[in-house]
């Protein structure tokens, strides 16, 4: 969820075409995890069906969230702004740390810190040049 609230505020001042792409990108993006989650929850004794539902309706709230964050916060301060921003870039982090990583690790070995490193290494580029 704080992912999807930084992304919302990402696209404050954009149209709404621009916000209502944003949202199907969050959906659509979010549903190989989806899938592998509800696989995962099924072979650990979830029946299928519940699973499923539960990765839908994540799915579903997911971006609503990202719609109403850049609605309710386009007049809001550049500090509180920044605030929300550190705290979904913390909650990110904290996901990954605890769920991607180790699990990425298990199975790619150093691949997998390359792969982290390469990308943040990107995702600084971007930043700098956008």
């Amino acid at each position: 969820m704080p992912e999807n609230l930084a992304l919302g505020l990402a696209l404050i001042g954009a149209g709404p075409a621009q916000v209502a792409a944003l949202a199907g990108s969050i959906l659509l993006s979010n549903l190989p995890e989806a899938a592998g989650g509800a696989k995962e929850m099924e072979e650990s004794g979830t029946p299928k069906t519940k699973a499923l539902m539960l990765w839908v309706g994540a799915g579903v709230l997911l971006s609503p969230a990202a719609i109403l964050c850049n609605l309710l916060l386009e007049g809001a301060s550049p500090h509180r702004l920044a605030g929300i921003r550190c705290l979904a870039a913390g909650a990110v982090i904290a996901s990954l740390a605890t769920e991607v990583f180790p699990k990425a690790y298990k199975e790619g070995a150093h691949m997998a810190g390359m792969a982290t490193a390469l990308g943040f290494i990107l995702a600084l580029v971007l930043s700098e040049t956008g």
